[in-house]
């Protein structure tokens, strides 16, 4: 305990003398100020002192977080003007600064308020000016909803010609994502499938933030092409990229689980090779163990094994399931199924089975929702 006193005091006066920058008592104050003012809903006192704060910064990106601040609290006001020209001062401030874009961002939208058709040609340049921010993606998608209303067609359209103008940005990746979304939408297939495949090797696990939606998409498109086996390719090469977390977190993307499924049903339904259905159906048993779909899984492929006439695996299937998932839906259809399969004694599942487990089910056609 003495020890731990000893280490606490000397890690308060080692903080002391490494103390964060001076940003001047008159800052700090006219900051605190701002805020109170701001909480308690006096906007106008408010962007007073973020005016005041902004003078007496010591440091320049303090100015400017002041003076956004100050704009902000004038909108909120109602000076709207005032706030827009002074977003718009920040925006073009050369060069940039820490709050640029979000200020170009807010001034847009200050400005569709007022005039949409206006406002929409600021959140283009927003993504264009501004195409490393995390703001330009937020604009880009404002854009292409209003654009939707017109027509897929429209929004196309658009896409190609800001395509060009952002080469070469993080934001170009979701220009040419929403590029093959719109192709598939139009029912251009077969460009579609090739557009969602550049995205994804242009940006490559783990980098690309579209890498496994471009490559579901793509095999999504393949299935429409009656290509179960490039489909089945194209899913296999999603799940190729997962990887095992060795500390806290998963690296588990959405898509992972859905491309398994599909690859089951395609096996099942497309090319009638009952025996990959269930290998594939157990590899989503074994490998995913935070999934709540393994129960459905081994049932599934339980079901597969009894329609080949391999009671003994089926049954062997139904007991893992029980013995893994005791509180399961599954847990009192097993002893319909395998009489030897015994429910668990402290099991909470139903007590009696429901008809429609007993008929055809495939988890790969849940009505879980699929990622956007």
């Amino acid at each position: 305990m003495r020890n731990a006193r000893c280490l606490a005091t000397v890690a308060a006066l080692v903080l002391a003398g490494c103390g964060g920058p001076n940003r001047g008592d008159a800052y700090l104050r006219s900051l605190a100020e701002a805020r109170r003012d701001h909480h308690d809903g006096r906007f106008d006192l408010a962007a007073e002192k973020f005016d005041e704060a902004a003078r007496t910064a010591k440091i320049p990106r303090d100015a400017v977080y002041a003076r956004y601040e100050a704009a902000l609290a004038r909108a909120r006001a109602g000076d709207i003007a005032r706030a827009a020209s002074e977003l718009r001062a920040i925006a073009t401030t050369k060069p940039p600064t820490a709050y640029s874009a979000q200020a170009a961002f807010k001034a847009a939208e200050l400005a569709r308020a007022n005039d949409q058709a206006a406002g929409l040609r600021e959140l283009e340049a927003v993504v264009v000016d501004f195409p490393e921010s995390g703001v330009a993606q937020v604009a880009l998608a404002i854009v292409l909803r209003h654009d939707d209303e017109s027509s897929p067609e429209f929004s196309l359209g658009h896409l190609d010609r800001l395509a060009p103008r952002v080469k070469g940005t993080k934001v170009e990746e979701k220009v040419l994502y929403e590029r093959a979304k719109h192709l598939d939408a139009l029912g251009r297939t077969e460009v579609a499938r090739d557009a969602f495949v550049a995205v994804a090797n242009k940006w490559p696990y783990p980098f690309g933030a579209f890498n496994d939606d471009s490559l579901y998409r793509a095999g999504e498109m393949e299935e429409k092409l009656g290509r179960p086996r490039e489909a089945i390719a194209l899913y296999e090469h999603l799940l190729s990229q997962r990887e095992e977390s060795s500390f806290m977190g998963t690296y588990e993307r959405p898509r992972y689980l859905p491309a398994l499924l599909r690859i089951a049903q395609i096996y099942e339904e497309k090319l009638n090779d009952r025996s990959k259905a269930r290998e594939t159906l157990h590899r989503l048993y074994t490998q995913f163990s935070t999934s709540t779909m393994r129960d459905d899984a081994l049932w599934r492929e339980a079901e597969l094994w009894r329609k080949d006439g391999d009671m003994g695996t089926a049954c062997d299937r139904l007991a893992t399931l029980t013995s893994d998932f005791p509180d399961s839906r599954y847990v009192p259809c097993t002893s319909l199924r395998c009489p030897s399969v015994k429910r668990p004694p402290k099991s909470k599942a139903p007590a009696t089975c429901h008809d429609y487990l007993l008929r055809e089910t495939n988890p790969s056609k849940s009505n879980d929702p699929a990622p956007p």
